[in-house]
Parts: structure tokens; sequence; C-alpha cells
């Protein structure tokens, strides 16, 4: 999540003289005997930093470093290393909450300490100071919001830093006293607790407990998302908050992620699954269920992709039902036409009315342009932007993805530098190789965009 620079193995972009022309002005990413440096320099100003420290590796490196001639505040870098494309990219074209590309100034001095942000999901420090910034501030959705504590900062203390980066303390409290041969614990010890807060009992007890194991994760996966109708979160990192807001209270977050490997085992959560609805364990009872073949999963319907991760789109994590009619009725994403792109919404409602009863006031079927469109086209061209690129991924996975190129090489053209950057991703996919900067450079000027998708070769 975090490493210090310095640390053999930590940079994984092109410091190698690398250089990036973007909007009028050059980037150059250098290192030389003091560490890495990133250089911006237009019209005759140049600002160079010192990388201190990364965020991130697989999905994205950004990078943290300090201004030459500043105060030495540490700040987060405006350019990041995609590992996909294995490029440098400025920061709308990962980050989404750019609503435009003109509001974002790559060579302009850089102020908002890292420390106001970042780190306080990104490193490890003591669980004290978690509280403290709840309890002044008001925030937090895991284990601190139960629990006060005086002296609160927005800005985290990286002098009092555990580790740079993810450690056991992050979840496992009270890992000096650990060390020392006291029971480890995940509800601190104490910590001054509120009304309701839980209270530590035994690991294996409080291992048992969702409400327990589910706000040690929301500690960091409740982050701010623009949100469907129903409240599904539409951007990574609100996980928990999703899952909360979910009819299934007893689900834990480790009944499907291994906190200690890393990664998602699609099988183990559907095990999870079923061990709640265990008539629909056999296959043949869970393609009844769907209607579809057994290759069709619980995660299919209930969790489906709809969520921008770093370099993918994810399952959300907000457990519910295809067929919620405040989703249906505006045209959001829905979980049967993710599959069925070609297919129009009078399709999918009586598909649903005929095997789950639901019945749709045909009046909301305007937002769809005609109840005969294929929804994957409505989506496509929707004003929503995060509609427009879950539809392009939805398409990528899809067997009817490569009749749709046409209208993907379109949306190539997006205003949004996001939305070019993850079509870009969805044409790859289709056609099993990278797009070359001779193609298609997502960074150009709209006039070069224009021309290189007038001359766009998909082989």
């Amino acid at each position: 999540m975090n490493q210090r620079a310095e640390t053999a193995g930590a940079v994984v972009g092109d410091f190698a003289n690398a250089v990036v022309a973007y909007a009028g002005g050059e980037a150059r990413f250098t290192r030389d005997r003091e560490g890495y440096a990133m250089t911006l320099a237009r019209a005759g100003t140049t600002v160079r930093y010192r990388v201190t420290r990364t965020i991130g590796r697989r999905g994205l490196q950004e990078y943290v470093g300090t201004q030459d001639g500043g105060a030495g505040l540490e700040v987060r870098l405006p350019f990041g290393w995609w590992p996909r494309r294995g490029g440098w990219y400025p920061q709308p074209y990962f980050d989404p909450w750019f609503a435009a590309e003109a509001s974002f100034d790559a060579y302009a001095p850089v102020t908002e300490p890292w420390a106001e942000r970042c780190p306080w999901c990104h490193s490890t420090y003591p669980f004290e100071q978690r509280i403290a910034r709840a309890t002044q501030k008001a925030i937090g959705h895991g284990l601190e919001q139960h629990f006060t504590a005086p002296g609160g900062s927005d800005r985290l203390a990286l002098a009092q830093q555990v580790t740079t980066g993810i450690s056991c303390e992050s979840c496992h409290l009270g890992g000096r006293a650990h060390k020392a041969g006291a029971p480890i614990h995940f509800v601190p010890e104490g910590a001054a607790a509120r009304a309701g807060a839980p209270l530590p009992t035994t690991f294996a007890a409080e291992r048992k407990d969702p409400a327990i194991v589910n706000t040690v994760c929301a500690q960091c996966h409740s982050g701010p998302s623009p949100r469907l109708p129903d409240g599904t979160a539409l951007r990574n990192s609100s996980e928990a908050l999703d899952l909360a807001a979910s009819p299934c209270t007893t689900a834990r977050c480790i009944d499907c992620h291994d906190p200690h490997r890393g990664g998602f085992d699609e099988a183990r959560a559907t095990a999870a699954c079923t061990s709640c609805h265990p008539r629909f364990a056999q296959p043949a009872a869970a393609a009844t269920h769907s209607g579809h073949t057994a290759a069709t999963t619980c995660l299919d319907c209930h969790m489906p992709r709809i969520v921008m991760g770093i370099d993918r789109v994810v399952r959300t994590h907000r457990i519910s039902s295809p067929n919620d009619p405040a989703m249906l009725a505006v045209a959001a994403p829905n979980a049967c036409n993710l599959c069925h792109l070609d297919r129009s919404i009078s399709w999918t409602t009586d598909e649903l009315r005929r095997g789950y009863e639901l019945a749709l006031d045909p009046r909301t079927w305007r937002a769809y342009g005609g109840i005969d469109r294929p929804v994957g086209e409505v989506w496509l061209e929707n004003k929503e932007p995060a509609y427009r690129l879950l539809a392009a991924a939805a398409y990528a996975r899809s067997p009817l993805a490569r009749f749709a190129l046409p209208a993907l090489t379109k949306a190539l053209a997006d205003p949004l530098p996001h939305l070019r950057v993850w079509t870009m991703f969805a044409i790859e996919d289709v056609i099993g190789r990278k797009l070359t900067l001779a193609e298609f450079d997502p960074r150009a000027s709209a006039v070069v965009r224009a021309r290189q998708l007038s001359v766009l070769r998909l082989r």
C-alpha cells in the first residue's frame, strides 16, 4: 500500500529519464544518487519533486514527494505509473474525481499535504490516532466510531507511524502488548467506549462476530463514492459501507477474502452464500433459481460487476436483487443486462415478471429511449459517465464484444480522460493486444485524437 521509495524494489515506474509530453508541457522521470525525481516543466516554469514514498503497486502506483526548494512538505504527485499500460499518466486519467481535465494543472506546485488523506488507509499507526481523529471530526465508519479520545487532527502524525504500509497492527490492535505476551484482539482495550461499543472478549469470539470483523475492515474500506439509486457505490474503497447496507447481516468480509494472502476466490464466496442458502448449493437448484446455466453464480446476479476498481471493473459488495424497480426505472446498470447487452428493457422486465413476478410500470421505460432498444447501447450513450464506463467493460466480457467494436471506438473520443482510458482497456481486452500510441493516445489533444481515430484499425 505504501513503501519508502528507497526500499529495494518498491518503485515500479520508469524513472530512466522517461519523458511524457502533456498539456503543453513536459514531465520527466529520473533517478540519480539521491533517489527518484519527477520534474514538470511548462512555459519556462519548472517544478521538481524528490520521490519519498510509493502508493500502491499492482493495479496502479502513485508517488509522494517533496518539492525542491520547498518546506519539505510531502505531497501526492500529479503523475502515476499504470502497470497495465506500462506508462505514465496524469491524475485525471486514473482518478475519476476530476469532473473535467481543465480543472487539473499538472504544472502548478502541489500544496495539499499527503498526510491529510492517503496514509490514513495506506499505512499503519497507533489506533488512538484514528479514534482521536474520528472524535474531533465525526468521521469514520470502522471500529473508531465506537470510542473516544482527545486531540484529533486531519493530518496523520507520520512520525508516529508503526509502519509505512499495511502491517499486523492495522487490524490486530495491541501489537506491542501482544509481542510481550498479551492476547491479541480486534477490539481495543483501554479506550473510552461509547454506548453500544463492542466489548473485548477473546480473539476467537471476536473473529466470529460480523459486526466486529466488518468494522475492522471498514476502518479503510469506507471511502466516498458516487452512488446508484439504490445506494450502491460506483467506485472502489466503499466495500464495507455497501456490505453494511445489504440484507445479509451474517456475512463477514473474511468469508470471501483472505486478509493475509489477498485476492478473491469466487468459489469461496459462493460457498459463503450457500452456507445460509443451502438449497442452492447444488448447481441444478441454482440454475433453476436463476433461469441460467450452472455457470451463472449467486455473485453474477446479486453482486454484479458495477464498481470501478483501479484497472478493472469489480463486483459490488452491496448484495441486492436484479429486480429493483428504482434501478430499472432510470436505466441504471442491472445484473440481467450486464450479460444480456443485446436485449431490451421490455425483454428484461418480461423475464423478471415471468420468473419473479415483478411488475414494472411501462412509463419508466422512457429512460431507455424506447422499450425495444438494446440496453447495452443505451448505457454506452448514457449521460452518466459511470454507465458508459460499465457498459464498455461489460461488452469486453461479452461474446458480443466484436460486434460492439464500432460503438466502443466512438467512446475513445469521450471528453472525460478516464473514460477514454477505460474504453481503451475494454477494446484491448476484446482484440487481445495493446493499442499503440500511434493508433490511439488518450493523453493527446482532441485534434490529434480525432486524427488517430480516423486511422484506427482494430485487427
